[in-house]
């Protein structure tokens, strides 16, 4: 499920500003899910909701481990003391991280809607079982009456 959701967002994505784009689309997405959450128009089964938020809370800390990785891009040595050559290893180290569009940048913020997406989903199952425990309330009382 997280991987045809990443893919189907971030896969058709070209260059670091196709990935932004996709990552905005995902985040109205978890917007628009939030909202049908907290109006109470979506309750998921707790065990199918519960389930699909383990896949994102996996698949986010799989994301943390490439934020890792490219953060640790920012330094590139080895390229020499021309000033031509400080000028590319500046580059590399803005494509790593530069604070909004580098490749540990979009990442993070990757890794962050996918546990968001996954507290959507648990929230999710926590208003079906309440409102069932509700429902459950209610048909004991009309039945005392």
């Amino acid at each position: 499920m997280a991987d045809a959701y990443l893919s189907g967002e971030l896969g058709s994505a070209v260059g670091f500003a196709g990935a932004g784009a996709a990552l905005g689309a995902i985040a109205q997405q978890n917007d628009q899910l939030s909202q049908q959450v907290s109006s109470g128009q979506l309750k998921m089964n707790p065990d199918a909701a519960n389930k699909a938020a383990d896949v994102y809370e996996s698949k986010a800390m799989e994301v943390n481990q490439l934020v890792r990785l490219a953060a640790g891009l920012e330094r590139v040595d080895g390229l020499g003391e021309y000033g031509s050559a400080q000028e590319l290893a500046s580059k590399f180290g803005l494509k790593a991280s530069n604070g909004s569009t580098g490749a540990a940048d979009l990442l993070a913020k990757l890794r962050d809607e996918l546990i968001r997406k996954a507290d959507l989903f648990r929230q999710a199952a926590k208003d079906y079982v309440a409102t069932d425990e509700q429902i459950g309330q209610d048909l004991q009382r009309g039945s005392q009456a």
